[in-house]
């Protein structure tokens, strides 16, 4: 295992301990409850997202266990479950994935009616990292996804120029 995926690793769980514990305690609210977990959303719903801050970012990254995908980067999705990614319609992005369970995992962006769109999509492998590459953001996005596993989804929220 290499230095940055132990650092992430521990970083990650000791996140999930601290969310563990704190559900276990009943110190979320319904609101925070309803925008934190399931498939999608993890970083707070649509309503807390700042568009303005994915302005200069043109790669994602994020770890894939089957639980549900963790953002690595940019910064405003590290840790985040199923964190919501926001595009500009017409940029170009890279989406990066590491394999962190040795799962078969892949990844592909999807329209409200759960079809790929433009063919983006990668193979399922359980390689330790894939990438896919040269994604122009477009209205009908709506999803990202692990085809093998449905927990692995989360929206994406295209903004126009």
């Amino acid at each position: 295992m290499t230095d940055r995926t132990h650092t992430r690793r521990t970083v990650l769980q000791a996140a999930g301990a601290t969310s563990v514990v704190a559900l276990a305690a009943g110190c979320l609210s319904d609101d925070e409850e309803e925008n934190g977990g399931g498939n999608g959303g993890g970083n707070g719903g649509d309503d807390d997202i700042d568009p303005s801050e994915w302005e200069d970012v043109d790669t994602i990254e994020l770890d894939g266990v089957t639980a549900g995908w963790e953002g690595v980067a940019p910064d405003m999705i590290a840790g985040e479950t199923n964190p919501t990614i926001v595009l500009f319609e017409g940029q170009e992005y890279d989406f990066t994935w590491y394999n962190e369970d040795s799962g078969t995992h892949n990844i592909e962006i999807w329209d409200e009616d759960e079809t790929v769109v433009e063919d983006y999509q990668t193979d399922e492998v359980n390689d330790d990292e894939q990438t896919l590459s040269g994604v122009v953001a477009s209205e009908e996005m709506a999803y990202y996804r692990c085809a093998p596993h449905s927990q692995m989804q989360a929206p994406i929220q295209v903004e126009s120029e």
